[in-house]
């Protein structure tokens, strides 16, 4: 039994680093992300960001279709910015909101061609954290936890980006309340992860909540971490 068990009775903020130092240790022992991340190939920056922008509110097998259907219609990203946007909208349906993305894409991509005078994103190598996610967050349809993901798988920053999955083991575990809102989280966590770990600490969060920690019935009972989580403990109490 770890020896952090009900740690949350101690909001302290020594103790949420330790919580979240022995979920880091303990889920890349489990899913390899930080040997994953070494290996990885690093994307392009504005491939990172169109595509990411496709991901939202559907799963990765869409998001990839979307993506590839759009490209073999749209060879580059000169060509998606001057498409017809019906004829974007069409090639994109299969990530679902494809009136909402295709407008948010085209738009970047002329702010880009317009601000830059070319369709890059390696400027934002130059640029701090803050001052690169101020710069993509400025832009309708571009959230914190979107420029989070491009600037840690594009552009190798220390970034853990908070979505669905990361979020709900974050509240489970009881790191973040349930009163802190999605964007508010990345703030809190980030001071939390080691230094170095947070681009695997999401992959491993990912995978986490993807295959344990589900949004319906998490398999507590199978759950390497269920020692440290406040949500397991809870529910223990309710079965005495």
């Amino acid at each position: 039994m770890c020896s952090l068990t009900r740690w949350w009775e101690r909001a302290l903020p020594q103790t949420r680093v330790a919580v979240i130092a022995e979920v880091s240790c303990v889920l890349d022992g489990l899913f390899g992300g930080a040997a994953w991340d070494l290996e990885r190939v690093r994307p392009d920056g504005l491939d990172a960001l169109m595509r990411t922008i496709l991901s939202q509110n559907t799963n990765d097998d869409n998001r990839d279709r979307a993506f590839e259907r759009m490209r073999e219609r749209f060879p580059d990203w000169g060509d998606v910015m001057a498409a017809d946007e019906t004829q974007l909208k069409d090639a994109i349906r299969v990530a679902g909101l494809a009136n909402t993305k295709a407008p948010i894409m085209q738009a970047f991509l002329r702010w880009l061609k317009r601000e830059r005078g070319n369709m890059n994103l390696d400027f934002l190598r130059d640029l701090p954290n803050q001052a690169a996610i101020t710069l993509l967050t400025r832009h309708r349809g571009i959230g914190i936890k979107t420029a989070y993901i491009v600037l840690a798988f594009a552009f190798d920053r220390d970034l853990c980006a908070v979505d669905t999955h990361v979020y709900r083991v974050l509240r489970r575990v009881g790191v973040v309340s349930a009163r802190c809102s999605r964007e508010k989280a990345h703030q809190e966590l980030a001071p939390l992860i080691p230094e170095g770990r947070a681009r695997s600490f999401h992959i491993n969060m990912v995978e986490f909540g993807k295959t344990v920690c589900t949004a319906r019935n998490p398999s507590c009972d199978a759950c390497s971490v269920s020692a440290l989580c406040r949500y397991y403990h809870d529910i223990q109490g309710e079965s005495v």
